[in-house]
């Protein structure tokens, strides 16, 4: 062997044992914090597993970590600080109320809007609901769930709970976290994590992403770190680019095949949702006002028998063009402000719906 080539190989083997240095550095590092933070065992082996509010699930994708809470500083939109005690009781849902109560029961069903992991206990839409209309709520959300997921939730824990009205709470991510070649398109909404699509009438697990689901699964499994590091990247991407399928769709609405597919999911999928919960009353409202998702929304919901308000999310938006600090930190989900003005404006609307059909089927 060459003296060159010596060098060259004692330089590789240099640079792979500084690479295995910082990796392993960065990994006692993540998994203390996880430790002091959140009371994850350091050793636990399913790296994005558990991470605070969030758990993997082998049917669901994910889902809402079971009797969690956190104590916290979050920061509004406008820059304001405020504490933030957060919790997720029984099954990981946000609010579980009393399964015995002789009030009528509300499920709320949706996503990160209703996880609301920017807003306290009490300062959640569902739990201002809970003393407006003086109805026992029962509210799950996860961030960056789509129809399947939440149906899923609903047929789990439908029976045990036995509500007499469903809340459900759309958004606008919802037609392409439920299509994987729309999700796979996507920057701004496909957090890499493998999940259930409803294709041909069955469920399947798909990733949404390009890379191998292996290798996907493996860091989310193995290690903390990497785990920690793609989806700060899938983070990054999503923020400086344009090159993703919404812009598309909101072009072209149902001209966009990916799109018409999208939506028809989406109704089957609430058609399994109605036949779920036979004759009890189900209302939804809209996280966004975004066309032409809330045209979707608004023909999905009559298609169904489901009351839908579309007026919930303009509200908010009202407020911000007023120069009020509505949203958190990311500008797109709603602070205990946001929350507060969407009760309310729910709360209205809930009140003359249920003066109109009977709350108790």
């Amino acid at each position: 062997m060459s003296k060159r080539l010596a060098m060259v190989t004692a330089a590789g083997v240099f640079m792979l044992l500084l690479l295995g240095l910082l990796l392993a550095l960065g990994e006692v590092v993540i998994r203390s914090v996880h430790l002091l933070r959140d009371g994850i065992p350091f050793f636990e082996s399913n790296a994005g597993g558990r991470v605070g509010p969030i758990t993997l699930d082998s049917d669901l994708g994910w889902k809402a970590t079971e009797h969690y809470q956190e104590a916290l500083v979050e920061k509004t939109y406008g820059g304001a600080l405020y504490q933030v005690r957060r919790s997720q009781a029984q099954y990981g849902f946000r609010r579980y109320g009393d399964v015995n109560a002789r009030r009528p029961k509300m499920l709320v069903i949706g996503d990160s809007f209703t996880h609301a992991t920017a807003v306290s206990d009490d300062r959640t839409y569902h739990a201002l609901l809970s003393s407006l209309l003086d109805v026992e709520v029962f509210a799950y959300g996860a961030g960056g769930y789509g129809t399947l997921q939440e149906f899923l939730i609903l047929d789990r824990y439908f029976d045990t709970i036995r509500p007499d009205v469903i809340l459900w709470q759309y958004c606008v991510n919802d037609f392409i976290n439920n299509d994987n070649e729309l999700e796979r398109l996507s920057r701004l909404n496909n957090n890499g994590w493998v999940r259930p699509y409803w294709r041909d009438g069955t469920i399947q697990l798909l990733s949404p992403k390009e890379s191998s689901i292996q290798v996907r699964d493996w860091i989310n499994h193995h290690s903390r770190f990497l785990y920690f590091i793609v989806t700060r990247l899938d983070r990054l991407r999503a923020i400086s680019t344009r090159d993703t399928v919404e812009v598309d769709i909101e072009a072209e609405g149902l001209r966009h095949p990916g799109f018409a597919r999208s939506v028809r999911i989406t109704d089957e999928l609430m058609g399994r949702v109605r036949a779920r919960v036979g004759t009890r009353p189900i209302m939804a409202f809209n996280c966004a006002q975004a066309e032409p998702y809330n045209q979707a929304f608004r023909d999905i919901s009559t298609h169904h028998g489901i009351t839908y308000w579309e007026d919930v999310a303009p509200v908010v938006q009202a407020a911000a063009d007023r120069g009020e600090d509505v949203y958190a930190a990311d500008g797109g989900h709603w602070n205990e402000r946001g929350h507060e003005l969407a009760a309310r404006a729910l709360a209205d609307h809930i009140r003359t719906e249920l003066t109109r059909t009977s709350p108790r089927p």
